[in-house]
């Protein structure tokens, strides 16, 4: 803070009264001056607690009247809605004259505010006038003290016009986010509908969401009641409305204008919400230039290019009477124009990425769909790192933040956003980015490209996978450790090259080869491949993103237990799909990406356009890459050794990819990996089904029907044995994985 002053004369003062030497001046003389010098010091403290915003010490200063005719709330929320409409920085002054008049004094000074929003303010000719009351001098406070000619009901307002909020379009410059877009709430009544069940069935579908919370917000009502079930796209309607009204006998379609998120939940996570300022944000947003009960992003894309998608809105600061009458305008700021963001997504293929995982909840309800807490997806492009789709169940619908929805009441949005934030699932949590788990059986792609490279097996040389594994040899302390097939039942997997043994996902192998990584080349050198892969590490892509684990072990046990993708390893799964990337690619590790370029549509100036950037190579041989390869592309097609074969054994194409059943503390995590197509890979994926079953049995066919969209081919169904059998619980040995 600056203050200066530049002196005070007195208007009581004789100036012959000045020249004399000090030695000269009459008592009463220097009592004035002493007066003078009180008064200042009250209106420098009182300007310097401003500054501080210390709006109670000021308080103290006024005087006994003002403090009567102001309470202390009053005052304090007049200062307080005066600085955040000017959005003060700084206050500084310049005091130039005290006059004194018996018990009344005067300060002429000048202020200079300085606004993030509207830069420098100058306010000049002001005058703070004072009493003294039993020998203090007090502040005879008025609204004056605050703005100069602010009038005792005046305030201090900001008049703002903010652009347009930008689109945001996918890779193929589809809309995934619409601003003055059309939505449709869809109303019904049970009493309208010829099956009940069947209209549950279609809903869950149409809406991406679980048929149990459909089924439950059915039971709030009574048979005639007319209540809403959800929003779908114009397009949606016009290719499902016919079994809409056949089947749930939609009562009323309400059109409505708003911000249109595409597919509504199938890509909330990554374009996030727009909704009002949360009340511990208020002074952040008010900082940028915004207004109390403005739009603003508040996660995913909306809220970190909010700047951009908002533009910037053009201001004036103006002080008006109760009646909107203008009284002085303080200051303004230019606006900027809004711009919109185009995304690497494919719309198409996030849509069906969403709508897979809604399908697989529902089908297996009776089975694991309704254990299992929820699912993250993620495509990558092979050869640049662009996202492709990523999606995480349960989702949600964003527009439930933004005030104009027409869903609900105001009390019953609270309710469902309180539903939201409370609820076990956490829909509103990324499971593709946001979380870390144990990768179970696909880390073993990492163990299988440092136990190549390091030269601990040749490609061709044999291991015997056996039911049971003895590591006391390498200092392992547990008595036996079992190989998967041993718990469910299976012969053992007999001799295995390197390549099957990846295949196989052969435990015994993986033990070995984790414990002479300890031993024979050092602690860290899994955890090192790992990292050159892309594990452990955020990848940048967003500022949420969970960073995993991959602490070094301290001993043989916690060795082996990470080189099967236990222990203390936590992947995310983005994780897992930019290490599947960079070995179908030839080894490079490419920088995720999401956003393609800012501009360049709607007739906004291209302002960035995003290129591929290489984060680093592993550093691995070719003759490495295709081991892990070989492994990789035979669990789909060896109907012997593959642990996912039986997935993709009709397939009219080829992919590669990598089970893993990862043990947890409740039911297991079920992994799978994979790139297609294996002459020329184009696309990554990685999909984790939260405590479900093995890796084989749901992540794998999940993955599947995103590859057969993606490549143009014929839904396979879902396993009947999702919708039809109760769900089994698994047995995971101890110090093992499960099956495939």
């Amino acid at each position: 803070m600056h203050k200066s002053f530049r002196g005070f004369g007195l208007v009581v003062i004789i100036l012959a009264a000045v020249m004399l030497p000090s030695s000269n001046i009459d008592p009463a003389t220097a009592s004035i001056f002493a007066q003078a010098d009180a008064v200042r010091e009250v209106a420098t403290a009182f300007l310097d607690a401003w500054n501080a915003e210390n709006y109670d010490l000021m308080y103290t200063m006024v005087s006994q009247q003002s403090q009567s005719l102001y309470g202390d709330a009053v005052f304090r929320t007049r200062y307080q809605d005066a600085d955040s409409s000017i959005v003060i920085d700084a206050i500084d002054y310049t005091i130039h004259d005290v006059a004194l008049q018996g018990t009344s004094a005067a300060v002429t000074y000048d202020v200079t505010f300085t606004s993030s929003v509207f830069g420098t303010i100058s306010d000049e000719d002001r005058i703070m006038r004072f009493v003294n009351e039993a020998g203090s001098w007090r502040v005879a406070w008025s609204n004056f003290d605050i703005i100069n000619n602010l009038p005792a009901n005046g305030r201090v307002i900001v008049d703002s016009r903010r652009p347009s909020r930008g689109n945001i379009y996918d890779r193929d410059g589809d809309v995934l986010v619409e601003e003055g877009g059309t939505t449709i709430a869809l109303l019904v009544a049970q009493q309208d509908m010829p099956n009940v069940d069947d209209c549950l069935d279609l809903l869950a579908d149409v809406l991406q969401t679980r048929r149990l919370s459909l089924q439950r917000l059915f039971l709030q009502f009574n048979p005639e009641s007319v209540f809403y079930v959800g929003e779908i796209d114009p397009e949606i309607d016009a290719l499902r409305g016919g079994e809409l009204d056949a089947i749930c006998g939609v009562r009323s379609r309400l059109e409505q204008q708003i911000r249109r998120y595409y597919g509504h939940g199938a890509a909330a996570h990554i374009t996030g919400y727009v909704g009002q300022i949360p009340a511990s944000q208020l002074d952040l947003w008010l900082s940028r230039g915004y207004r109390q009960g403005d739009l603003v992003g508040l996660t995913g894309i909306e809220n970190e290019f909010d700047e951009v998608l908002s533009g910037r809105a053009e201001r004036l600061l103006r002080i008006v009477e109760p009646g909107g009458t203008v009284i002085r305008e303080l200051a303004g700021a230019a606006g900027s124009p809004s711009s919109p963001l185009q995304l690497t997504i494919d719309r198409d293929l996030q849509f069906a990425t969403a709508q897979a995982l809604a399908d697989a909840y529902n089908f297996a309800e009776g089975n694991w769909g309704e254990r299992s807490p929820g699912a993250g997806i993620v495509v990558l492009d092979v050869k640049t790192g662009a996202v492709l789709a990523m999606a995480s169940y349960p989702t949600f619908d964003p527009n439930i933040f933004n005030p104009e929805t027409i869903c609900c009441t105001p009390l019953d949005v609270g309710t469902r956003i309180n539903d939201l934030n409370t609820n076990p699932n956490q829909p509103l949590l990324n499971k593709a980015i946001q979380d870390q788990y144990s990768p179970g059986s696909v880390f073993k792609i990492v163990t299988t490209t440092a136990a190549a490279a390091e030269g601990l097996i040749g490609p061709d040389e044999l291991f015997e996978c056996g039911l049971e594994w003895d590591g006391s040899a390498f200092g392992d302390t547990l008595p036996v450790r079992f190989d998967w097939r041993f718990a469910d039942g299976l012969e053992a997997t007999g001799p295995v090259t390197i390549s099957q043994a990846l295949t196989s996902s052969c435990d015994p192998f993986f033990y070995e080869m984790g414990a002479r990584l300890f031993r024979e080349r050092g602690p860290g050198t899994l955890v090192d491949y790992a990292l050159r892969m892309g594990i452990g590490v955020q990848t940048g892509l967003d500022p949420d993103e969970a960073p995993g684990n991959l602490a070094a072990p301290t001993s043989v046990e916690a060795a082996i237990n990470n080189a099967i993708g236990q222990g203390d390893v936590q992947v995310t799964v983005l994780q897992m799909a930019v290490a599947t990337a960079a070995i179908a690619n030839g080894g490079t590790v490419y920088q995720p990406y999401i956003v393609q370029q800012i501009g360049g549509f709607d007739g906004a100036t291209l302002e960035f356009s995003a290129e591929p950037t290489v984060v680093r190579e592993i550093g691995v041989s070719e003759d490495v890459l295709n081991i892990v390869r070989q492994g990789m592309c035979d669990v789909t097609t060896d109907t012997e050794l593959g642990t996912a074969w039986f997935v993709f054994e009709n397939t009219n194409y080829h992919a590669c990819g990598k089970t893993g059943t990862a043990q947890t503390n409740r039911e297991p995590n079920a992994w799978f990996i994979a790139y297609v197509p294996r002459e020329d890979p184009e696309i990554a994926i990685a999909t984790v089904v939260l405590n479900s079953r093995e890796g084989s049995e749901v992540a794998a066919p999940i993955t599947r029907r995103i590859i057969d969209f993606y490549l143009g081919e014929a839904f396979e169904s879902y396993p009947e044995w999702w919708n039809n059998l109760e769900y089994i619980p698994i047995e995971i040995p101890e110090g093992g994985t499960g099956g495939g």
